[in-house]
C-alpha cells in the first residue's frame, strides 16, 4: 500500500488553482473536492507534474515526470481527462497538448454537472461533492470579504473573462431597435456579434446540461425561472473534447439553432467564453444564463468574484415611450434598470448589454445603443 502523504493533496490543489483564475483558499474543504475525483496517484501526478507549467506537450511531460513512460503518462492523462482535469486536444499545429484545467472557470465542476444526472447511490454522491462546493464557495466569499481592500486590487487587473451578446428581437419577433453611439466609445473588436452567426461558422458544436441549474438543483435550491435544462453549447475542439470525455453530446447548426430559441423565451442571456480567456480570439463555449443560477451573477452577489464582461451595446430606455411597468427592474439581472418617478432608467456603469430588458418590453420603449466596452462592477462589500 503506498504511504500516505499528508502534503500530497496541498499540491494537487496548488497546481489546479493555478491553472484557473478564481484564487480558492486551501482549506479542508478543496482538499475534500480533489479527494472525491482523485487517487493517490493522480493526485501526485497533478501536484509534481504541472506545479511549474499547467499546459505541456509529450516532450515537456516526459521531463517533468522524471522517467515515466510515454504510455503511462498518456494513460493517466486520458483518465484525467475524463474526470474534468486534463483538456487533451491538438494544437493548431497538430500537437497533442495536455492543459491542466482548474476547479471551476473553465475546469472541473462544470464537466462535473454538464453530464445527464445519474440514479441511485451515484446520483447522492453527486449530491455530496455538490454540497462540498457550495461550502467552498462560502469560503472564497469569507476570504474575499476579509481582504476586500488587496482583492480588489487584483479585480481591477483582470481583463473580460466573458462576453454578451444581446437578444436582437423582442417576445412579439420584432427586431430591437439598434442605434449608433456618435460619442466616446471603447476598444471596437471584430467579433461576431450574433448568435447564429457563431453557431453557423463552427462545423463542431455540443450541447450539455447547464452546469450552474444543475448544480442548484442538488443542493436544493432549483431554477426560479424554470429555464431549459441542456443549454450549454461548446464549439470546435472544445466541443470535440466534450464529446469524447461523455460531458455533452455533438448536435448540428439546425439543433442548435432551435436550443437557442428557447433560450431566447426563456429571457437567458448569452455569455461568450473565448480562447485564452481573450475576447478577441475565437469562440469557444457559449453560457445561457439565467439570473438565479449563474455561477457569475450568483458570485457576485455572494461578494466573491467581481464582473468583468465585455459587452457591445447599453440598454437605453425612450421616457416618453416607458408607461413605468417595472418589467425591465424585474428582469434585468444586474439590477441596472429601476424605475424611478414611474419612468425606467438605466445605470450604465452596470448595463452588460444582454437585451433582456428590450426583449420583454411591453411598450418597446427599450433600444440597444452600439457602445463597446469592458463592464468591471466589483463584488458588493458584504
Amino acid at each position: 500500500m503506498a504511504e500516505e502523504k499528508p502534503d500530497r493533496w496541498k499540491k494537487a490543489a496548488n497546481s489546479v488553482i493555478k491553472a484557473g483564475v478564481l484564487r480558492f483558499p486551501v482549506t479542508e474543504t478543496f482538499l475534500n473536492i480533489l479527494k472525491f475525483y482523485l487517487t493517490d496517484a493522480e493526485a501526485d501526478f497533478i501536484g509534481q507534474t504541472f506545479k511549474m507549467k499547467t499546459s505541456q506537450n509529450m516532450e515537456e511531460l516526459l521531463k517533468s515526470t522524471k522517467g515515466m513512460a510515454e504510455a503511462d503518462i498518456v494513460k493517466m492523462c486520458d483518465g484525467l481527462a475524463k474526470k474534468g482535469f486534463i483538456f487533451n486536444q491538438p494544437n493548431s499545429a497538430g500537437m497533442m497538448v495536455y492543459r491542466l484545467l482548474p476547479l471551476e472557470v473553465v475546469g472541473v465542476f462544470e464537466y462535473t454537472f454538464m453530464r445527464p444526472l445519474p440514479k441511485g447511490a451515484d446520483l447522492e454522491k453527486l449530491k455530496k461533492v455538490a454540497k462540498l462546493y457550495e461550502k467552498l464557495l462560502s469560503e472564497l466569499s469569507a476570504a474575499v470579504q476579509g481582504n476586500y481592500d488587496n482583492f480588489l486590487l487584483v479585480f481591477k487587473s483582470q481583463p473580460p473573462t466573458d462576453r454578451t451578446v444581446p437578444i436582437y428581437e423582442n417576445s412579439d419577433g420584432k427586431e430591437i431597435k439598434i442605434e449608433q453611439d456618435m460619442g466616446e466609445v471603447g476598444e471596437k473588436i471584430a467579433i461576431s456579434k450574433n448568435v447564429a452567426d457563431v453557431i453557423n461558422k463552427f462545423d463542431d458544436i455540443a450541447v450539455g446540461n447547464c452546469f450552474c441549474r444543475t448544480f442548484s438543483t442538488l443542493v436544493g435550491k432549483g431554477c426560479k425561472t424554470n429555464a431549459p435544462i441542456e443549454v450549454c453549447f461548446t464549439f470546435g475542439k472544445s466541443a470535440r473534447h466534450v464529446t469524447k470525455q461523455g460531458f455533452a453530446r455533438k448536435i448540428s447548426k439546425e439543433e442548435a439553432l432551435k436550443i437557442l430559441k428557447q433560450t431566447d423565451d426563456a429571457g437567458l442571456v448569452h455569455k461568450f467564453f473565448h480562447n485564452k480567456s481573450d475576447v478577441k480570439e475565437i469562440e469557444n463555449s457559449m453560457c445561457n444564463c439565467c439570473t438565479d443560477c449563474c455561477d457569475t451573477f450568483k458570485y457576485w452577489r455572494l461578494g466573491s468574484t467581481p464582473i468583468v464582461n465585455y459587452s457591445t451595446y447599453l440598454a437605453k430606455i425612450d421616457a416618453d415611450t416607458c408607461t413605468g411597468c417595472g418589467t425591465c427592474e424585474e428582469r434585468c439581472p444586474m439590477g441596472s434598470a429601476k424605475v424611478e418617478d414611474d419612468k425606467a432608467h438605466v445605470n450604465e456603469e452596470l448595463c452588460i448589454g444582454c437585451g433582456i430588458c428590450a426583449h420583454f418590453c411591453p411598450a418597446e420603449a427599450i433600444s440597444l445603443l452600439e457602445k463597446p466596452r469592458t463592464v468591471f462592477v466589483p463584488p458588493p462589500r458584504l
